[in-house]
């Protein structure tokens, strides 16, 4: 299957979800932290879903990786990522600034993380909505830890040639980065559907 071709004014549709989207992840993470967010510009491109352990460089790394449904006229899964020692770091910081130091256990951490990707899942997709008018809805994430080619498999059924919609982020706060990556996915198995809902296709 030949890779998606887009127009310009397609691409400028992309890059301008990804633009409102990370602007909107980083306000919604400054008011739940309570602290500046820096953020990056973030990257913009489509792939095709069997070249993503490439593109992204986990290599054999663990991460951590959120799953949602994207209900309504252009229905999509959403996989939000970050590095596990990384994103475990963040939360730690996170949770400790609002309770201080205690023990805690793994699954308030993984509620926490689970909280973080919605959030940042929800600010892409409200940028999406916003531009193009479609209603759409998100579903609970579900989440997953292991290697890249190990932790999608378990949310997610495999399919190489899917076009996948790649916005890669790195938000730094004054303790941790984290560094992420938003994929949307719609379910048709080309984004070719989606663009048309902007009016560009």
């Amino acid at each position: 299957m030949s890779e998606l071709q887009l127009n310009d004014l397609q691409r400028d549709a992309l890059r301008e979800v990804g633009n409102i989207g990370a602007g909107h992840s980083a306000t919604a993470l400054s008011t739940l932290l309570d602290t500046r967010i820096n953020l990056t510009a973030p990257h913009v491109e489509i792939i095709k879903f069997r070249d993503l352990s490439s593109k992204l460089h986990y290599d054999n790394s663990t991460v951590a990786v959120l799953h949602m449904y994207v209900h309504g006229p252009a229905p999509s899964r959403i996989v939000v990522m970050f590095d596990r020692q990384q994103a475990s770091e963040f939360v730690d910081a996170f949770i400790k600034r609002l309770i201080g130091n205690i023990h805690m256990f793994d699954s308030i951490k993984d509620s926490t993380l689970m909280e973080l990707g919605n959030i940042i899942a929800g600010s892409y997709l409200t940028a999406i909505i916003d531009l193009t008018g479609v209603p759409l809805t998100l579903s609970v994430p579900t989440l997953a830890y292991g290697t890249l080619d190990s932790a999608l498999p378990q949310l997610m059924k495999i399919v190489p040639d899917q076009d996948v919609f790649l916005i890669e982020n790195s938000f730094l706060d004054k303790d941790k980065e984290i560094n992420g990556q938003f994929l949307l996915i719609p379910e048709s198995g080309s984004i070719a559907p989606l663009l048309a809902v902007f009016g560009v296709d």
